[in-house]
């Protein structure tokens, strides 16, 4: 997943943009799942995006132009509005048949040859199970090739951002499954991998450590008082409670990023970390929302000494109300968590 300037989607060939930080945590969840496949090599196009995903899968990587995206000649590199606006014929006329190419635009034809040779090229040279990280379009020309598809066909066939295609070859080479999304455990060490794809610095990364840790001591007192709190799924979501910590709205953006990835139950956690609306129900979002609360950075503290050191950045009427009511939300997790376990777990 390529990181569009602006965030504006554009006809995306041989323009050669990086990961966008959810493209580097797509990478590292299929790293994942190939690894524990037994790759024992990668073949990369050299564009930026493909070379940065390859880099997650663990085994060596060879890189080679025939495994470079389409060149989308004069589309190439322009935004979908710059396109409609200025081809708007022509964009009409792909959306109903996508085999229709832009001016300049390389073949279907010219696409597959080079893939295939590139492909055979990676085939002689390994040994064993290979990873090719290649593009969208050109993966589905060369499907299109395998199954007897016309190319309007094969332009239609689902490929999402980290997807993995499975291919067998035999006497000749047939698709197993396409375009197949891995969704690997967050484990602790998935969890490390995508602070590093979301550049989080140390203190942030200490914190996150620091708030799994007490939100694990929590959950071991709350289930020994009669509560069925998943205890993975807490620390994963305090983990990466502040995944997003570098962007404004913090807690929306790492919620949202995690439910695009198909961790829905995680961002949906991590939405509310910040701000819990609280209905008196102890579930895994109070657990990881409470000890947030009682950590700063990654020193324990109580709840009345992290939200007197938070109020003296609160400078109008308005943050100061609204400080209050996260102070009384907190203050109520806190008497729930210590009425369920019958003793002061939490001051």
């Amino acid at each position: 997943e390529p990181d569009f300037p602006g965030g504006k989607r554009m006809c995306l060939g041989r323009t050669d943009l990086p990961l966008s930080p959810v493209g580097r945590m797509r990478a590292a969840m299929a790293g994942a799942y190939l690894r524990d496949a037994g790759i024992s090599a990668v073949f990369s196009s050299p564009l930026r995006r493909t070379a940065g995903t390859a880099a997650h899968i663990g085994a060596p990587v060879s890189t080679d132009a025939g495994f470079a995206e389409a060149d989308y000649g004069v589309w190439d590199g322009l935004t979908f509005e710059e396109i409609r606006r200025d081809y708007p014929a022509l964009y009409e006329r792909r959306g109903d048949d996508p085999s229709i190419l832009p001016p300049g635009a390389e073949s279907f034809a010219s696409r597959v040859a080079r893939f295939s040779a590139a492909l055979s090229r990676a085939l002689a040279a390994s040994d064993g199970d290979i990873a090719v990280v290649t593009h969208a379009s050109i993966t589905k020309s060369f499907l299109g090739k395998v199954l007897g598809l016309p190319p309007a066909r094969s332009a239609a066939l689902e490929l999402p951002y980290g997807g993995v295609t499975a291919l067998e070859c035999g006497e000749r080479l047939s698709v197993v499954s396409v375009g197949a999304a891995p969704r690997p455990a967050l484990d602790e060490a998935l969890c490390a991998e995508f602070w590093a794809c979301a550049e989080l610095p140390e203190n942030i990364r200490a914190h996150c450590a620091a708030v799994a840790a007490l939100a694990g001591e929590l959950c071991l007192a709350l289930n020994a008082a009669g509560q069925q709190l998943d205890a993975e799924l807490t620390r994963s979501c305090a983990l990466l409670h502040d995944i997003a910590r570098p962007y404004p709205e913090h807690a929306s953006v790492g919620g949202a990023w995690l439910e695009t990835l198909g961790y829905p139950r995680e961002g949906a956690i991590v939405r509310r970390h910040m701000a819990l609306r609280f209905d008196g129900a102890v579930d895994e979002a109070a657990v990881v929302f409470i000890a947030d609360k009682l950590l700063r950075g990654d020193t324990r503290t109580s709840i009345a000494g992290r939200y007197e050191a938070s109020r003296k950045k609160c400078l109008t009427p308005e943050a100061l109300a609204a400080h209050a009511a996260r102070l009384c939300e907190a203050l109520a997790v806190r008497d729930a968590i210590n009425d369920i376990c019958g003793k002061e777990v939490i001051q």
